[in-house]
Protein backbone atom coordinates (compact mmCIF):
# COMPACT_ATOMS: atom_id res chain seq x y z
CA UNK A 1 0.00 0.00 0.00
CA UNK A 2 1.19 3.27 -0.88
CA UNK A 3 0.78 6.28 1.02
CA UNK A 4 -0.91 9.26 -0.37
CA UNK A 5 1.93 11.72 1.11
CA UNK A 6 4.02 9.94 -0.90
CA UNK A 7 2.94 11.61 -4.13
CA UNK A 8 3.03 15.21 -3.20
CA UNK A 9 6.41 17.31 -4.47
CA UNK A 10 9.35 16.50 -2.49
CA UNK A 11 11.54 19.49 -1.71
CA UNK A 12 15.19 19.07 -0.49
CA UNK A 13 15.41 21.13 2.00
CA UNK A 14 19.17 21.07 1.74
CA UNK A 15 19.49 21.99 -1.78
CA UNK A 16 16.67 24.73 -1.91
CA UNK A 17 18.22 28.06 -1.86
CA UNK A 18 15.06 29.63 -1.17
CA UNK A 19 14.82 31.45 -4.05
CA UNK A 20 11.40 31.52 -4.50
CA UNK A 21 11.47 30.66 -8.41
CA UNK A 22 9.14 27.40 -7.84
CA UNK A 23 6.77 29.57 -5.08
CA UNK A 24 6.44 32.39 -8.11
CA UNK A 25 5.91 29.42 -10.80
CA UNK A 26 3.30 27.45 -8.68
CA UNK A 27 -0.24 27.98 -10.65
CA UNK A 28 -2.20 26.86 -7.63
CA UNK A 29 -0.30 28.70 -4.75
CA UNK A 30 0.60 25.57 -3.25
CA UNK A 31 4.28 26.19 -1.92
CA UNK A 32 5.35 28.98 0.30
CA UNK A 33 8.85 29.82 1.71
CA UNK A 34 8.53 28.38 5.31
CA UNK A 35 11.86 28.96 7.57
CA UNK A 36 13.54 30.43 3.96
CA UNK A 37 12.87 27.71 1.93
CA UNK A 38 10.36 26.13 0.39
CA UNK A 39 7.55 24.17 1.54
CA UNK A 40 4.60 22.44 -0.09
CA UNK A 41 2.38 24.43 2.50
CA UNK A 42 -1.30 23.37 1.03
CA UNK A 43 -1.00 20.27 -0.76
CA UNK A 44 -4.66 20.03 -1.63
CA UNK A 45 -3.94 22.42 -3.98
CA UNK A 46 -0.97 20.85 -5.87
CA UNK A 47 -1.98 19.88 -9.39
CA UNK A 48 0.94 18.07 -9.72
CA UNK A 49 2.06 20.06 -12.89
CA UNK A 50 5.63 19.93 -12.18
CA UNK A 51 5.79 23.29 -13.05
CA UNK A 52 7.95 23.49 -9.61
CA UNK A 53 10.28 21.22 -10.44
CA UNK A 54 10.80 22.75 -14.17
CA UNK A 55 12.23 25.73 -13.13
CA UNK A 56 14.14 25.25 -9.52
CA UNK A 57 17.93 25.63 -10.24
CA UNK A 58 19.07 23.92 -7.18
CA UNK A 59 17.62 20.74 -8.32
CA UNK A 60 15.94 21.02 -4.91
CA UNK A 61 12.65 19.52 -6.11
CA UNK A 62 11.83 16.42 -7.63
CA UNK A 63 7.97 14.61 -7.99
CA UNK A 64 7.60 10.82 -7.69
CA UNK A 65 5.65 9.04 -10.65
CA UNK A 66 4.51 5.76 -10.97
CA UNK A 67 4.69 3.59 -14.13
CA UNK A 68 2.18 1.20 -14.56
CA UNK A 69 2.70 -2.02 -17.42
CA UNK A 70 -0.86 -2.03 -19.36
CA UNK A 71 -0.89 -5.41 -21.13
CA UNK A 72 -1.99 -5.69 -24.66
CA UNK A 73 -5.45 -6.87 -25.64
Amino acid sequence: MVCEESWFPRIDRHLCTGCGDCITRCPTEALRLVAGKAALAYPELCTYCAACEEVCPAGAIELPYLIVKVPHS
